[in-house]
């Protein structure tokens, strides 16, 4: 044996009952009587100390157990609503350790310091022999500084090489708060870190399904999550003009038209989001060779921009209402995503992520796969599992993220929205 995995997923009228189901159905696949690495992702209709106290039930005293509530769960066999889904890894090629920090949104430096520091240094005698090291990082989806923590947990961790991901909690979009675990703590306003340190690097990719539509526009007043100028024009009057035209020819919707809090909103400011192409805060935080600057074409690739989502908004005049920050002299374009795009999106970051172990087998992965890729997608989001599926020959556990994070591809920043982030772990 060198690395194993398995998945499982259940539902029942308790969240023990449901962990100690799946977790039963995810230890079938591995062969080790008790799992290193347990990863839960789960739904707000449980309660969440009582799935801990199931999965711990099952997995035993030792193994290390991270998690976090979800807007929507998968494995390689399909998704699911109001599931607990758990991933687990048993392997004698790494270690895994874990931190959790609480008071994210009052002092997050101090969160990240803590919690990073928390975990063994590259050069404790703990993960001697396993030089490769990756961080997951799980944190409370409704703080909204996703792009910060990211970046936190980059500047505190003692090796800049080591790749960052994971995904901000969600809560079956109920936007009310959110919660992530470790071994059998449950906190909000929190993060939790897992170090996986291991003998071999392990794949990380990030891709989305966007399009740029429109030419380079700046941010030039904005506050916190809300942008409220675009070239000194109003943010929504700028967007709406923007996707004028390939919203009528593509769906048949007249933007000038649009009520506030219609559905027919709700859809566009979700297939019509905001490409990032550079960003104030990132350079001034030392991190702009991770950001592809300004590229000299009227449309830039589907690669090396963030994909930011403005479905916060609720009114057809005045402000972009996003899930994150967004700075001023941030350089942005309008892009649009389609069911199809979405698919052939993910089919990339898993094919990618797959060619990166160059033959090799792979045992399993972890998704963090965006909630607004699922609304885009609808009924056919299994499509997306499958192609998942297909290109990795192997199982996998994931959830439906308020955000990803993904700092392996120096063409992107290490936050996203609606995109997918995959890690997976040889055999």
């Amino acid at each position: 044996m060198t690395t194993e995995f398995g998945t499982g997923q259940a539902t029942g009228d308790s969240g023990d009952a449901a962990a100690m189901d799946a977790i039963r159905d995810a230890m079938a696949g591995i062969s080790a009587s008790e799992p290193d690495f347990c990863q839960i992702f789960c739904s707000p209709r449980y309660d969440y100390e009582a799935v801990l106290w199931g999965a711990r039930s099952v997995v035993g005293s030792d193994t290390e157990i991270v998690g976090c509530s979800s807007s929507g769960e998968f494995t390689e066999s399909g998704s699911g609503n109001g599931t607990v889904t758990v991933g687990v890894v048993s392997s004698d090629s790494m270690r895994f350790f874990s931190s959790l920090s609480t008071e994210l949104s009052a002092d997050p430096e101090r969160c990240l310091f803590e919690a990073v520091h928390d975990l063994p240094a590259s050069e404790d005698a703990t993960v001697e022999g396993h030089p490769h090291r990756t961080v997951i990082n799980l944190h409370d989806g409704m703080a909204g500084i996703g792009n910060k923590v990211t970046r936190l947990t980059e500047q505190y961790l003692d090796d800049e090489e080591t790749p960052v991901v994971g995904g901000s909690a969600g809560d079956d979009l109920q936007l009310q708060q959110t919660h992530v675990f470790r071994n059998d703590r449950v906190e909000t306003d929190a993060v939790v870190l897992a170090l996986i340190a291991s003998e071999d690097p392990l794949p990380v990719t990030v891709n989305h399904g966007h399009e740029p539509i429109s030419e380079a526009m700046t941010v030039t007043r904005a506050e916190g999550s809300t942008v409220y100028e675009l070239d000194g024009r109003p943010a929504f009057e700028a967007w709406r003009d923007a996707i004028r035209e390939d919203a009528m020819e593509t769906y048949d919707i007249d933007v000038d038209e649009l009520e506030a809090g219609s559905e027919d909103l709700v859809m566009l400011l979700g297939r019509y989001e905001l490409g990032i192409e550079s960003e104030p805060d990132a350079d001034a935080d030392g991190l702009a060779s991770r950001i592809k600057t300004f590229i000299e074409s009227k449309l830039i690739s589907t690669t090396g921009y963030n994909i930011r989502w403005p479905g916060h908004t609720t009114d057809t005049d005045g402000p972009l209402d996003f899930a994150v920050a967004v700075s001023e002299g941030t350089e942005v374009r309008v892009t649009h995503s389609n069911k199809s795009d979405q698919v052939y999106a993910v089919r990339n970051a898993a094919t990618n992520a797959a060619n990166e172990l160059r033959g090799g087998n792979v045992a399993g992965g972890f998704v963090y796969d965006c909630a607004c890729r699922a609304m885009i997608l609808g009924d056919d989001f299994d499509d997306a599992v499958e192609t998942i599926h297909s290109a990795i020959d192997a199982p996998f556990a994931g959830f439906e993220t308020y955000g990803e994070v993904c700092s392996a591809d120096e063409d992107y920043t290490g936050y996203h929205n609606t995109s997918s982030v995959i890690l997976l772990f040889p055999e």
